[in-house]
């Protein structure tokens, strides 16, 4: 995340009565717990502020410290503020009467701690309320959710904004667009609501309100100072050295040989050079795969980025010292055993098994390299995928592993490879979060005692009881499920040993006994083998 320092885009005038219009854009998407926010982006927004003379502070995807940061700006001192937007998209919760916005990092808040995780939005409104000739608070979010404790809903809640605070809310995909249609000398919220039926005006909220009125943009034209000589050198400065790209570096030289700056550019740029130039003379060697190419990536970069994947390499391609010559055979018509390269036979003394084989085939599949299969037989398909994974890791490009590297791979793999806990809150969104029987039922098999299994039980029984009593079979699920002990699954499999809940009894049942829940009495193990034949 890059600092909130370098979004801060300031262009007002200097001078005590100049009134000072404020902004800020953020745009949540990528959240550590939650699906992550559909057409969250609000550049076209920023750069709008920005042309339209706001002091404008702009961030992604920030952490709840960092929401507040950013939101910080509007507590500067002010003797005459201006107008005042605020853009939030992300995820909202609400309970008591209050909501929340919440940062990327938050973990299930509930009502006690959603403002350690996120912003009240009463706060948000209080640092508006004062702007002349009004405020606009903008709230985009969309149809999901996310988890949360006790006292709190998905959502926003009832809004209501201070008077000179207008509140719109809408599809995140609405939203910022709108902000930036606020920002047009002359533009109404009247008007940008009549322009997208899908954005709500909040209770109280102003249509007639005009941020930016076509008087005031004239006039800030007219009245605002010429650039000083400098600015233009700084502005280019920072432009370069947010891409951090030898391009932009040479733009900023060409335009600026002797700027503020030059020094540094300079410096940036000859290194960025020294790492572009390393890795095309490595590709190029690692294309050619010989012993002239990897030699003159190290006469070049004898101290490279992968000067000992080319000395590596190197080793494994000179030719070893002559042999004695083979006695002479009788049998000259009998072939002799094909010479095994270093790098096979190396792969050779590690004896992987068929399994080790798909393991790997697996591994670099998680990774993102194809091998056309997890059979266990390396084809073309994997020593491909090998020699990617190779290059792209700085070793030797033989297509052949090493232990070493068999631990490599195993370790980013599992890197890659989500937790537990992750897997299981990602089918719950999938199966359980929307919903219905059948989707219950789903979650419970894969996750019996899941992150979310009393939550599916609980709903799946509220579900069970809610459906029409007719059915004798759905009216004895639904009692072993409320006694949930081994006798009412017992009870349920000796009527319906092939019920639509004959599985599952069967598996609660098992997982019971395991855990030692067999009447009220001292398990034997008698009684365990009994329960479990039946």
């Amino acid at each position: 995340m890059r600092p909130l320092s370098l979004l801060l885009a300031v262009m007002v005038a200097a001078g005590p009565a100049w009134a000072e219009d404020r902004g800020v854009v953020i745009a949540n998407a990528r959240y550590q717990n939650a699906p992550e926010l559909a057409d969250a982006d609000a550049t076209a927004a920023s750069e709008a502020m920005k042309a339209a003379g706001f002091r404008t502070v702009a961030g992604a995807d920030l952490t709840a410290q960092d929401l507040r940061q950013a939101l910080a700006d509007l507590l500067r001192p002010d003797d005459t503020p201006g107008a005042r937007i605020v853009l939030l998209n992300g995820r909202f919760l609400n309970g008591a009467g209050e909501s929340w916005y919440m940062g990327t990092d938050a973990d299930r808040p509930d009502l006690v701690g959603a403002g350690a995780q996120g912003v009240a939005l009463s706060l948000v409104l209080g640092l508006i309320k004062d702007a002349q000739p009004g405020a606009v608070l903008l709230l985009g979010l969309d149809g999901e959710g996310m988890d949360h404790g006790a006292g709190l809903e998905n959502g926003l809640g009832a809004l209501a904004g201070p008077q000179g605070v207008t509140v719109i809310s809408g599809p995140a995909a609405a939203t910022g667009p709108a902000a930036a249609a606020l920002l047009r000398p002359g533009t109404s919220v009247g008007d940008v609501l009549e322009g997208d039926e899908r954005l709500v005006l909040a209770k109280g909220g102003d249509a007639g309100l005009v941020p930016v009125p076509q008087a005031d943009a004239e006039a800030d034209q007219a009245a605002a100072p010429a650039p000083g000589p400098l600015d233009g050198d700084r502005d280019l400065w920072a432009r370069a050295a947010a891409q951090d790209s030898a391009a932009a570096y040479r733009g900023y030289l060409d335009r600026y040989p002797g700027g503020i700056y030059s020094a540094a550019a300079k410096a940036r740029l000859g290194a960025l050079e020294t790492v572009e130039r390393d890795r095309d003379v490595w590709a190029d060697a690692a294309a050619a795969n010989t012993v002239a190419a990897y030699e003159d990536y190290l006469a070049r970069h004898p101290q490279g980025e992968f000067a000992q994947a080319a000395r590596n390499r190197l080793a494994e391609l000179r030719p070893a010292p002559a042999a004695p010559a083979p006695a002479p055979t009788r049998q000259p018509e009998i072939q002799q055993p094909r010479q095994v390269p270093a790098a096979e036979a190396a792969e050779d003394r590690l004896n992987l098994s068929r399994a080790d084989r798909v393991a790997i085939q697996q591994r670099l599949g998680v990774l993102g390299y194809s091998t056309g299969g997890t059979d266990g037989i390396f084809g073309s398909r994997t020593r491909s995928a090998i020699r990617g994974w190779q290059q792209r890791n700085g070793h030797a490009v033989t297509g052949y592993l090493t232990a070493a590297q068999l631990g490599a791979l195993r370790e980013q793999a599992q890197a890659a490879t989500p937790s537990r806990d992750e897997q299981d809150r990602a089918y719950w969104q999938q199966t359980g979060a929307k919903g219905g029987a059948s989707n219950l039922r789903a979650y419970l098999e894969r996750y019996p005692d899941g992150i979310h299994a009393r939550t599916a039980r609980q709903r799946l029984d509220a579900a069970q009881a809610d459906a029409p009593r007719g059915d004798p079979e759905d009216r004895a699920w639904t009692q072993a499920r409320q006694a949930d002990t081994v006798q009412a699954y017992t009870q349920y499999l000796q009527n319906w040993p092939r019920g639509e809940h004959a599985e599952q009894a069967r598996q609660r049942r098992t997982r019971l006994i395991g855990q030692g829940q067999i009447g009220n009495g001292v398990i034997g193990l008698d009684t365990i083998i009994r329960e479990l034949v039946k």
